[in-house]
């Protein structure tokens, strides 16, 4: 069942639970409030120390628990969650190994600005310092990857730290933030009045910060005055704004780029679409629009090095305007003309009004910019036919695409093939490109595709690696197929000899999973539909030029 299909169950069953004050665990009010917040599915361990949390779980109807092999994998797949849908990620582990296990998945999640409340077991409160079995002092590891990290040390203190959490991971610039729950705590008792602590607030109209008259003013002179201007988008306008900026970029005719977590937030088959920036870009089309530029109008973006590379070619010939959500993500890698805190979506809706009500209308050298642009998009594009056997990943990865649905969501993890599908997959609609781009972190996809085949199981969900990412997250192959989340699994081999390697097709039967090896590239179409009519795992080794496999461990073209 898929996210939302349980919210009206969920409003249903706490009618009658509202109405009284109730007596409970501080496990069972976790619970209980997750289930008030519409979470359907919790990825995790169970452990000695997480076990109340798993046993209040067991006891209600509405979350599903998925049990993985590695608590890394269990993050990775709430962050996947979290990327598709736009909802918090919910994952839970045990004390010491199991909760240090998280802090990959915490990193990739607070660099890429990823929504999740990770839930850790800890040893009963008078047991802490004293050096006991499996603790760990997770919080102090934590905080510097979280929004916040939290000990529990009163049952009384949940209701305020779930609320408090809740918020600190949906506000702002969105994060994971890590709760740490002593046994002790999640057995003790809790009398609550659930009607008052569920009471809705009261929802006050356009409460996100918004970008002032004199703002738009300015933006607005400052177009005036570019010749060559350009919009660049970041990650923090996916989900948000893709229709709202596509109507801006089309009234202003000027041409789009994106960072790579920005890729989908702008549909790529567009003609204002001039490709990805900075050190992975699918040709220098991109690039070379953003270094003619004389104004950057960057939304929901910070400019980090792998976007832009040099910082210092943003100089005083060419000024810049910076969109973002909170103060802390502005100028703080670039020199920056015009700062704007405000929401992303307001400040498109608002400033669209204002160019309209202004009555703009694109200068002609503009329109001749845009025809331009398109000529040699077509002339430099990349080659993707080659006539080697095996073949070269570039063509494999082309050709998988082109057996995707439009709306696929694609998992990709951190090896060359990342940036490969990078550069070759369209992304058409927002929430359908999954990247560790922060931490690139190897074996991120498969959890992350996990996630997000269980948010959406009518989707197609892909998920591209390399042997390496494989390697060392094959053991969640039997993941997928106990509890038969219907992922295809691309992986390409570049041990043709399979002297040096796993043998994955035989690795994967033994786990579960449906498996098949092509070697050329026109039987990858089959290999797909087989793959998606199976309605379970299904993983697809190709293989692929060895000679790339230097490329690859060497970080390529990154």
């Amino acid at each position: 069942m898929a996210h939302w299909e349980l919210e009206g169950q969920v409003k249903h069953y706490f009618a009658d639970e509202l109405e009284k004050d109730a007596e409970m665990t501080g496990a069972q009010f976790i619970v209980k409030f997750l289930e008030h917040k519409g979470v359907t599915q919790i990825y995790g361990i169970p452990g000695a120390a997480i076990l109340p949390f798993y046993d209040a779980v067991l006891e209600q109807d509405l979350m599903r628990s998925i049990s993985v092999r590695h608590e890394q994998t269990a993050i990775f797949m709430a962050d996947g969650y979290a990327r598709s849908t736009g909802k918090v990620g919910i994952c839970a582990a045990a004390s010491g190994p199991g909760a240090t296990n998280f802090l990959t998945g915490l990193y990739s999640a607070y660099g890429d600005s990823v929504p999740l409340i990770a839930f850790t077991g800890q040893v009963e409160t008078d047991l802490i310092g004293k050096e006991a079995f499996q603790e760990a002092p997770i919080v102090e590891m934590a905080k510097p990857v979280t929004k916040a990290a939290y000990l529990v040390t009163e049952t009384d203190d949940l209701p305020r730290v779930m609320n408090e959490a809740w918020k600190l991971a949906n506000m702002g610039r969105k994060g994971p933030v890590l709760i740490d729950i002593p046994v002790n705590i999640q057995l003790g008792q809790l009398k609550l009045n659930l009607k008052e602590y569920f009471k809705e607030e009261k929802q006050v109209a356009n409460n996100f910060v918004q970008a002032t008259d004199s703002q738009l003013d300015i933006v607005y002179k400052m177009l005036e005055e570019a010749r060559r201007p350009v919009i660049m988008v970041g990650g923090g306008i996916v989900g948000r704004a893709a229709e709202d900026l596509v109507r801006l970029a089309q009234l202003l005719q000027i041409p789009v780029v994106s960072s790579i977590l920005g890729k989908e937030g702008f549909p790529n088959y567009h003609p204002l679409y001039a490709g990805m920036v900075g050190t992975i870009c699918q040709t220098p089309l991109g690039n070379k629009t953003i270094l003619e530029a004389d104004l950057i109008i960057n939304l929901g973006g910070r400019f980090d090095y792998r976007s832009m590379g040099e910082i210092t070619l943003l100089n005083k010939e060419r000024k810049v305007i910076n969109v973002n959500k909170e103060d802390d993500n502005l100028s703080e890698s670039a020199p920056v003309d015009l700062t704007i805190v405000s929401d992303i979506k307001s400040f498109i809706q608002s400033f669209s009004s204002y160019i309209i009500g202004c009555k703009y209308k694109p200068k002609t050298e503009a329109m001749d910019r845009i025809a331009a642009l398109q000529k040699e998009k077509a002339r430099i594009a990349r080659q993707t036919n080659f006539t080697e056997n095996p073949s070269k990943s570039l063509q494999a990865i082309f050709e998988v695409r082109k057996g995707l649905r439009p709306d696929a969501i694609v998992a990709l993890d951190s090896e060359l093939s990342q940036l490969w599908a990078s550069q070759l997959n369209e992304m058409y609609e927002s929430r359908t490109f999954l990247i560790t781009g922060c931490a690139g972190s190897k074996g991120w996809g498969l959890g992350a595709s996990m996630g997000a085949q269980l948010a959406y199981p009518q989707r197609q969900v892909i998920n591209i690696m390399e042997d390496a990412s494989l390697s060392i997250s094959l053991q969640e192959l039997a993941t997928a197929a106990k509890n038969v989340i219907p992922i295809v699994i691309v992986v390409f081999n570049h041990d043709q000899s399979r002297q040096n390697g796993l043998d994955f097709v035989s690795a994967a039967k033994g786990l579960g999973v449906e498996a098949e090896s092509v070697e050329r590239i026109n039987q990858i179409p089959g290999a797909l539909t087989r793959g998606f009519s199976a309605y379970r795992p299904y993983l697809i080794e190709v293989m692929v030029n060895s000679e790339e496999q230097g490329l690859a461990s060497s970080g390529g073209v990154a």
